[in-house]
């Protein structure tokens, strides 16, 4: 009897040990446990700019929900389109908190890549952000026309041109007139005025008391919405004489235009 209990008990001791061998054993082909999720938010600032201006390519990398243990080192690339070769442009380190900060310079409109790797763990974050740039090009655009012919201008002659919309900037104006009687003179402006007033030293206004021309000006107006005029008065003939004029005047402004490539 005493040599049984003696087996039992080895066997019990036996059996334990077993259990415990088998309950810190990983079964084999278990799945490892899963990586931490991580993000990045990534920009290039500003959204569009010239060549050879300054741009910030920053953001945050790091793992989802944590603002500390995010450190890492990020690298930069720049490619015109998806299919295009990537150029390596540098690298920076985020922060523990995951923020980034990197300063390039515009060359040309395209696609800024961020790569974030955790200086630790293996574990990494991609982003990406575009970026428009342009060179600026000055082009003049017509505003108003008007030609007439032979007016005797007695006592005036008066055109007004349609309501339109101008932008801010100065108006270059070019003025032609041919009258028998040198005096002949009169004005033009912009105004959004229905009664034309005129205003002597108005910015959007330019008299011509003793009948000038050809001659090129601006005008400054101050407002955006209105019509230009033109008034303009012949001086009396002699006694046998004639009074005619022929006038003409165009408006133009110069626009800035965005040429991106």
């Amino acid at each position: 009897m005493g040599s049984i209990r003696l087996r039992a008990a080895g066997a019990l001791a036996t059996g334990t040990a077993m259990v415990a061998t088998l309950a810190g054993a990983t079964p084999a082909g278990a799945a490892p446990a899963p990586k931490p999720a991580t993000n990045m938010e990534f920009s290039a600032s500003p959204n569009e700019t010239t060549p050879g201006s300054p741009v910030v390519l920053s953001g945050w990398a790091g793992f989802i929900g944590r603002d500390t243990g995010n450190a890492g080192k990020v690298e930069f690339w720049f490619r015109k389109g998806e299919k295009d070769p990537k150029v390596y442009l540098g690298s920076t380190n985020a922060s523990s908190s995951g923020k980034f900060r990197f300063p390039v310079r515009a060359t040309a409109t395209g696609q800024y890549v961020a790569h974030y790797q955790h200086q630790k763990q293996d574990v990494g974050a991609d982003g990406t952000d575009h970026l428009d740039v342009y060179n600026n090009r000055a082009v003049d655009r017509m505003l108003y026309s008007w030609t007439a012919t032979a007016l005797s201008c007695l006592p005036s002659c008066k055109t007004t041109g349609p309501e339109q919309f101008i932008s801010a900037g100065p108006v270059k104006v070019k003025l032609s007139r041919e009258c028998l009687q040198p005096k002949s003179g009169g004005r033009i402006g912009f105004t959004d005025d229905p009664k034309n007033a005129f205003k002597a030293g108005e910015p959007g206004w330019r008299e011509f008391p003793e009948g000038e021309g050809p001659v090129e000006f601006e005008l400054k107006p101050k407002v955006t919405r209105g019509h230009f005029y033109l008034e303009w008065t012949s001086a009396p003939a002699p006694a046998g004489g004639l009074t005619s004029c022929n006038l003409s005047f165009t408006a133009s402004q110069t626009d800035i235009h965005k040429d991106y490539f």
